[in-house]
């Protein structure tokens, strides 16, 4: 014998049919700091090799203020010691806890100048929703900041002398965004936009830190410019997985082949 359902006893069957569905087919719910903990990775990036040296690029626009300028490519900087600098390496587990004290701490932007003409800082990060990225031209020439990030809104902002702007990201990428600049093709830089602020860009040095994550098992990113996702013997396209304890959590030095730097 069939068993009927009134409406308000279909109506509750069904929002729990739902609630139970969602659960089960993986929407991601916030995953907090075990036990409110938060921990440091940090690390250092080595080019395992002798640094080659940076080209000098061709300088063939406003040369009267850029020609003066030593301007070199920038896609790999790698100092005497190994130091490789400008690696990304970025949290990959979604929807994670943040920290109230980096919530707290984040400046409301993020600069990037063009100065000596060139991008000045080559690599940055953003977190969006909460930061703006601000853009200023300290040179005496006109300049222009063009970039397109994925399913977000296109920039191609004319910098006037002594100018700035400002452009507020959509959406969270997946790898960082390449900026341009139509007046003078040498020039070029990155930005990553992410929807929280675990991003670490390695500094001259090769050394890296990511501060105040949540405690637990956690997976991140390297990244490289020339490459795309920067990996290693052990990390399988520049992704590991990592259970971050309270404190500092050390990678050590992470060794980069130079034939995995190769530009494809």
């Amino acid at each position: 014998m069939a068993c009927k359902l009134t409406r308000r006893q279909f109506m509750a069957a069904a929002a729990t049919f739902v609630g139970g569905a969602a659960a089960g087919f993986g929407v991601p719910t916030l995953l907090k700091a075990t036990g409110n903990s938060w921990g440091d990775l940090v690390g250092r990036f080595v080019y395992d090799g002798t640094p080659p040296e940076r080209k000098k690029l061709k300088v063939d626009k406003d040369v009267d203020c850029c020609g003066k300028f030593d301007i070199r490519d920038e896609s790999l900087m790698a100092g005497t010691d190994g130091g490789l600098a400008n690696v990304y390496l970025y949290l990959r587990t979604p929807r994670v806890e943040v920290c109230p004290d980096l919530a707290e701490s984040a400046p409301k932007q993020v600069k990037l100048d063009n100065r000596d003409c060139i991008f000045k800082p080559h690599c940055t990060a953003i977190w969006y929703g909460r930061q703006e990225f601000y853009i200023v031209n300290s040179d005496p020439v006109a300049q222009n900041v063009a970039f397109s990030p994925l399913g977000d809104t296109p920039a191609n902002i004319v910098m006037p002398v002594g100018k700035d702007a400002t452009y507020k990201f959509g959406r969270a990428q997946v790898v960082p965004v390449p900026i341009a600049c139509n007046y003078h093709p040498w020039e070029s830089a990155y930005i990553l936009p992410r929807d929280n602020p675990y991003v670490a860009i390695s500094v001259a040095d090769g050394t890296f830190r990511i501060p105040k994550l949540p405690a637990g098992k956690l997976e991140f990113q390297a990244w490289h410019e020339r490459v795309g996702y920067l990996g290693t013997s052990q990390w399988t396209k520049g992704r590991f997985q990592r259970t971050i304890e309270p404190g500092v959590n050390d990678l050590g030095t992470i060794k980069i082949d130079p034939a995995r730097l190769e530009k494809k």
